[in-house]
């Protein structure tokens, strides 16, 4: 089974400098918890979660309206392609620790969204994707430590000084 037939296709996105506000409505009108962010040119660059936002919102004290989505965005990238397997993009899932990932063409252009939703209800008769949807929720289930805050600071900070979008 191939992720082009699991994603979701042409996912609604945002762009940096949206609100949050305006994120957050997008993800409650198409029922999602995540958007891609692409750039003025189309091109994708990040994604914000629904908990980026409410953390965005929180550690830096201002209303949704006020804040905007390159400020609490992710600073990695972690994407799959269309013609991957399940199993594959299951195994990008558990090694980045995501429930959701991008999917692009073979351009690398955003073509869809894989979300472990995705491959619990449509990929359940699939064995192979059944042990890696466990090892998936394993890994994303784990509680974050200091040191993975603290890393994941660290690598937000470096990132968001040479950030492109």
């Amino acid at each position: 089974m191939h992720v082009r037939e699991l994603m979701t296709a042409n996912p609604a996105t945002c762009r940096p400098d949206d609100t949050l506000e305006s994120a957050a409505h997008q993800m409650w009108e198409h029922d999602c918890g995540v958007l891609p962010v692409i750039d003025h040119q189309g091109r994708l660059g990040s994604t914000i979660t629904d908990r980026d936002i409410c953390m965005g919102a929180y550690t830096q004290g201002a209303g949704l309206a006020d804040l905007r989505v390159a400020d609490s965005m992710s600073k990695q990238l972690v994407t799959c392609h269309a013609g991957d397997t399940a199993v594959s993009a299951a195994r990008t899932m558990a090694e980045h620790r995501v429930r959701r990932l991008p999917v692009v063409d073979d351009h690398d252009e955003l073509c869809g969204m894989l979300s472990l939703n995705d491959l619990a209800t449509k990929a359940v008769k699939d064995k192979a994707v059944g042990r890696e949807i466990v090892k998936v929720l394993t890994a994303v289930c784990q509680p974050q430590t200091k040191r993975d805050l603290v890393a994941d600071a660290a690598v937000g900070e470096s990132a968001s000084a040479g950030a492109q979008l």
